[in-house]
C-alpha cells in the first residue's frame, strides 16, 4: 500500500497539495481531488503500475496472504507456532538430558563424541583409577598410623605442617576450618558413604577389564565397539553402587557444604581481592598511555581496538596473583604462630604426663606446674613461628620432592579452591 500510495504522490504534489495550502493552480480542490481519484491514463506514470505490482507481490508472499489463499485461518497457524515453542522452552533438566542421550545412542561409532569417550574409557579411566587408588593406599595407612599414635604427637605433626606449609595452602586450611564447622558430624559419614561406594565401583571396573567370557584370550572390553564399551562401562558402575538414594543424599550434603565454604571463603578473602582491583584501577589508565601507543604499533591498525582490554586484563591478573601472594604472606604468618603453638601445647603435655615438669630447676618451673602461668610454651612458639615463615618465605611456598609428589591431591584442590575465590 505504501508502494502505491507512492505512485500518486506527483499527482497530489501537482495538483491536489497546492489546494489544501491555499495556492492557486488553475484548478479547484474537487477537480483536483477527481483527478488523482480517477487519473487520465496519459498521467499515470510507470511508477504507479510497478508499486502496485510491487505490493500485490508483497502481501501475496505473506504467510497471512498464502493461509488466506488456502482457507486455514491464520491465527491456527500462530497457536501452533506458540504452542511448539512453548514446549521446547518448558524442558527441564532431564528431560533435555534425555534428549541428549538419546541423540547419542542414534550417532554413528566413528563421531568424535564417541571415539573421545571410548578413547577415556579404555586408556582414561584406568590410569586414573590406579592413581588414585594408590593414593588412597597411602591416606590408608596414614590413617592407620593416626590411629595409632598418641594425640600429642599428631597434634605436634600437624602443628609442623601449619608452622612450615601453611601459607602453601591457606585456602584449604581455611576451607578445613569452614568445612568442619558448617558440615557438622553428617559430614564424615556422607564422606564415608561416598568413598565406600566409589572404592566399589573402582574394584568392579578393575574386574571388568580382566573377564573373557568367550575364553578367546582377548578381555571382552577390547572387542567391544564403541557403543557397546559406553554402556557397558555404565552398567558395570551402575551394578556396583550398591545404594544409589544414599550416595545421592551424600553428594547433595557434600555439595551444599562445598557451596557454603566457598561463600566463606569469598566473603573471608575479599579484601585482599577488592583492595588488589582497586589498585588495578588506578593503575590501568597510567599503564595503557605508556603502553598503549607501542603495542598498538606491534599489533597494526586492524588489532588495535583490543590494546586497552589486553592491558587491563592483564594487570587484574598480575593484581589477583599479588593478592595471592599477599594473602599467603599473612596465612604463613598466622598459620607459622598456630602450628607453634600446638607444637609447644604438645610437648609441654608430653613433659607434664612423663613428671619431667618436676625434675626442671625451681627458676625455670614453678611447682607444681601452671600452664596458665608458665611463658614457655610462648618461648617455643615464637621461634618456631618465625622459622617457619622465614621458610616459606624462603621456598616462595613451594614444597620440596617428594612431598611435592605425596601432597599432590592436595595442592589440585587448594588451585580449585583459589580459582573459585578469586573469580
Amino acid at each position: 500500500m505504501i508502494m502505491m500510495i507512492m505512485g500518486f504522490t506527483p499527482h497530489l504534489q501537482k495538483h491536489a497539495m497546492p489546494c489544501l495550502m491555499g495556492e492557486s493552480s488553475g484548478m479547484s480542490f474537487k477537480s483536483a481531488m477527481k483527478l488523482v481519484a480517477r487519473p487520465k491514463p496519459s498521467m499515470v506514470r510507470p511508477s504507479f503500475f510497478l508499486a502496485a505490482a510491487a505490493s500485490a507481490s508483497f502481501f501475496a508472499g505473506t504467510p497471512a496472504a498464502a493461509a488466506a489463499a488456502a482457507g486455514v485461518p491464520a491465527k491456527k497457524d500462530a497457536d501452533a507456532a506458540a504452542a511448539k515453542k512453548k514446549d521446547g522452552r518448558t524442558m527441564d533438566g532431564f528431560g533435555r538430558a534425555t534428549s541428549f542421550i538419546a541423540d547419542l545412542k542414534d550417532m554413528p561409532d566413528d563421531s568424535p563424541i564417541k571415539q573421545g569417550i571410548a578413547c577415556f574409557c579404555k586408556w582414561g579411566v584406568k590410569p586414573m583409577i590406579i592413581i588414585i587408588m594408590a593414593y588412597v593406599w597411602v591416606c590408608q595407612q596414614l590413617y592407620k598410623v593416626y590411629k595409632i599414635l598418641p594425640t600429642n604427637i599428631i597434634q605436634i605433626i600437624f602443628g609442623v605442617g601449619l608452622c612450615f606449609f601453611g601459607g602453601t595452602y591457606f585456602a584449604s586450611v581455611a576451607a578445613i576450618e569452614a568445612a568442619l564447622i558448617l558440615g557438622g558430624p553428617d559430614m564424615f559419614d556422607n564422606l564415608k558413604t561416598c568413598y565406600e561406594e566409589a572404592s566399589g565401583v573402582a574394584a568392579a571396573h578393575l574386574a571388568d577389564d580382566e573377564v573373557d567370557a568367550d575364553k578367546n584370550g582377548i578381555a571382552d572390553v577390547k572387542e567391544m565397539s564403541t557403543n557397546e564399551l559406553i554402556n557397558h562401562k555404565a552398567k558395570v558402575a551402575m551394578m556396583a553402587v550398591k545404594d544409589p538414594q544414599k550416595l545421592q543424599q551424600a553428594m547433595i550434603a557434600l555439595f551444599n557444604v562445598w557451596l557454603a565454604v566457598i561463600a566463606t571463603l569469598k566473603f573471608k578473602f575479599a579484601k585482599t581481592v577488592a583492595i588488589s582491583l582497586g589498585i588495578a584501577g588506578m593503575l590501568s589508565t597510567p599503564a595503557i598511555r605508556i603502553l598503549g601507543p607501542p603495542m598498538a604499533m606491534i599489533m597494526g591498525s586492524e588489532l588495535k581496538h583490543w590494546v586497552p582490554a589486553i592491558i587491563d586484563t592483564a594487570i587484574k591478573a598480575v593484581a589477583v596473583w599479588v593478592a595471592t601472594w599477599v594473602q599467603a604472606v599473612i596465612s604463613a604468618y598466622y598459620s607459622g604462630l598456630r602450628g607453634g603453638k600446638m607444637i609447644a601445647i604438645a610437648i609441654f603435655a608430653i613433659l607434664t604426663e612423663r613428671g619431667l615438669l618436676e625434675k626442671a630447676p625451681d627458676w625455670l618451673v614453678t611447682k607444681p606446674f601452671d600452664p596458665d602461668e608458665s611463658f614457655l610454651d610462648e618461648v617455643i612458639q615464637w621461634p618456631l613461628a618465625i622459622g617457619g615463615l622465614y621458610y616459606q618465605l624462603t621456598h616462595a611456598f613451594t614444597l620440596p620432592f617428594p612431598w611435592s609428589l605425596i601432597c599432590l591431591p592436595l595442592s589440585i584442590v587448594e588451585w580449585i579452591l583459589r580459582w573459585q575465590v578469586y573469580t
